[in-house]
């Protein structure tokens, strides 16, 4: 199971991931995750990709285009609560999984 954190501001959810857990999303699996019918659905996706010593973050669009971080970005980084969570469950990020296993075929 992997812990998902959404925080809404200026009418857009942003959704906050660990990638260091075990699973770093590609664009194929982003855009599942932040499709709005199959997936969890979100504006913005922000993932975590560095240490405690040296923390980053990556941002993704819905369409799974990474992009630079933005204002708006750090200050939702900067709140420290979040609006609600969602538990991926394993069976969701198995799908996840194959998402971006079958992309990276069609791409290959």
């Amino acid at each position: 199971m992997m812990v998902v954190r959404v925080y809404k501001a200026d009418n857009k959810e942003y959704m906050v991931m660990d990638g260091t857990q075990g699973f770093l999303p590609e664009a194929a699996a982003v855009r599942l995750l932040m499709h709005r019918r199959h997936g969890v659905g979100a504006d913005r996706l922000l993932v975590f990709t560095g240490s405690e010593e040296v923390p980053s973050f990556v941002a993704f669009t819905p369409e799974g285009e990474q992009q630079e971080l933005t204002s708006a970005d750090y200050a939702v980084l900067s709140r420290s609560r979040e609006d609600y969570e969602i538990h991926l469950t394993d069976h969701f990020l198995g799908r996840l999984r194959a998402a971006a296993a079958s992309r990276a075929v069609c791409a290959g």
